[in-house]
């Protein structure tokens, strides 16, 4: 795997370098990880400063395109970039935020009970019909047919 720095933009005011580079490969597209430690040994600098945007390859080719930022120092990389949260983690609810759900459910629960006591709903209009005893089941109608 080579890489090769296309572009250097300095972003002095978010302290970060973008850096545009092209990578040629052999066998199967790097993954983030494999561009993040070649690209912090080319810069010179630690891999937990650099976040990788993408990896674009063309079809058919060994050759992808690749736009990261490297960070000067930890506190502007925590500011800047957003945490991407895992597919096993749930948003954790404070203990107020489920006292004011509680209310709110057991207002759902009346109502529901509420239209389970009212007569002639849609309820009991929905019934089953039974079968007349005219109609014959289709089986019976083709076999006559033949």
């Amino acid at each position: 795997m080579e890489l090769k720095i296309i572009n250097k933009k300095e972003d002095p005011l978010l302290s970060r370098t973008k850096v545009e580079s092209e990578i040629s490969f052999e066998k199967s597209t790097p993954s983030k990880d494999e561009v993040k430690s070649k690209l912090g040994k080319e810069l010179g600098k630690d891999e937990k400063l650099i976040v990788i945007k993408g990896i674009y390859t063309e079809y058919g080719l060994k050759k992808t395109k690749n736009l990261s930022y490297v960070y000067e120092n930890e506190e502007s990389l925590k500011k800047i970039e957003v945490e991407k949260k895992g597919k096993g983690e749930k948003k954790e609810s404070k203990p107020e935020e489920k006292a004011a759900e509680k209310p709110q459910e057991e207002k759902k629960e009346e109502k529901q009970e509420q239209k389970e006591a009212k007569p002639g709903t849609e309820q009991e209009e929905q019934k089953p019909k039974e079968p007349k005893s005219e109609e014959k089941p289709k089986d019976q109608v083709k076999e006559k047919k033949q």
